[in-house]
């Protein structure tokens, strides 16, 4: 595989762990961002139940193709009409002809090993403004024998809904926003980079939570990915921020981040950088700030 290969598939494994990640800290506000009307009908009171388990183990044995996010949660209705609601969300980040047969292939494997009432929810992140899928249908002899819909969500289609999502206090909101960054800014670094700031610095402004901020922060990184010179003008600037306005979110954060770049032969990469700063005179404190090394690594590479 060429090294090119290998970075597309390593920032599509971390979209992947942010995409999952945020939709484990909060269902609840993502059922209430993208479907109201389902929020309405779920007993919150009487929690829900991840069951993610079950859903890999049926997707494995199905060997119908890889998905890029999925998560099943079994609800309670509030009125009592559905007793057990079982919820598939899938996120799909590029075109695929066979998504909506694969959903019903889903459906069918699920609703056998379950028999209970079943909602299929598809959120698409991908940037092809004509793809809208909804439903499966197979037509035998002119009879239609199969019709299968779920309901889908294209991000793309937020994007002339920026200003409600701006003040919206929902975390997907600012999920969407990054989302639709990431496809307006492909070809823009520079703009990527001035868009990556500004959204960390809104969070920042808004004075949520320190769980709240770290986990939009996860976000935020793995999907607007810049170039080292342009993250570390960005870490930069977000030290500077987190010290003037005397904040320590970044501090968890880059930890969270180096020990993930650990597992991905990152630290190498760290390194460089910190070498490179020291040869500069740059501060230690910074390099600290730009690389999440600890204070002996960075003295290692000086000696």
């Amino acid at each position: 595989m060429s090294p090119k290969k290998q970075n597309k598939k390593l920032l599509r494994s971390e979209q992947d762990s942010a995409w999952k990640d945020i939709l484990d800290a909060y269902f609840k506000e993502f059922i209430e961002f993208f479907y109201p009307v389902i929020a309405k009908k779920i007993d919150w009171l009487a929690g829900y139940e991840a069951l993610d388990s079950e859903l890999q183990s049926i997707t494995t044995d199905a060997m119908i193709g890889k998905t890029f996010v999925d998560k099943l949660v079994k609800v309670k209705s509030l009125d009592g009409k559905e007793e057990v609601v079982l919820i598939h969300i899938e996120v799909q980040s590029q075109k695929e002809e066979e998504f909506p047969k694969r959903l019903f292939q889903y459906y069918c494997k699920l609703f056998s090993k379950y028999d209970q009432s079943i909602l299929t929810l598809a959120i698409l992140t991908d940037s092809n403004k004509t793809w809208h899928p909804k439903n499966y249908e197979r037509i035998v002899f002119d009879f239609p024998v199969i019709s299968f819909n779920f309901w889908a969500h294209k991000l793309l289609d937020y994007d002339h809904k920026k200003q409600e999502l701006e003040v919206s206090t929902n975390p997907f909101a600012m999920v969407v926003l990054v989302q639709l960054v990431f496809l307006n800014t492909k070809k823009d670094p520079n703009a990527r980079s001035l868009m990556k700031f500004k959204l960390t610095r809104r969070l920042y402004d808004k004075g949520y939570k320190r769980d709240y901020v770290i986990n939009l922060l996860k976000v935020i990184d793995w999907a607007l990915v810049i170039s080292e010179n342009l993250e570390l003008e960005y870490k930069q600037k977000l030290h500077k921020l987190e010290e003037e306005r005397n904040m320590a979110y970044i501090t968890s954060f880059e930890r969270d981040g180096l020990e993930k770049g650990l597992q991905q032969g990152e630290r190498r990469k760290a390194l460089a950088i910190a070498r490179n700063l020291l040869n500069q005179n740059v501060p230690l404190s910074v390099i600290k700030s730009a690389t999440g090394l600890s204070e002996q690594e960075i003295e290692l590479e000086d000696a």
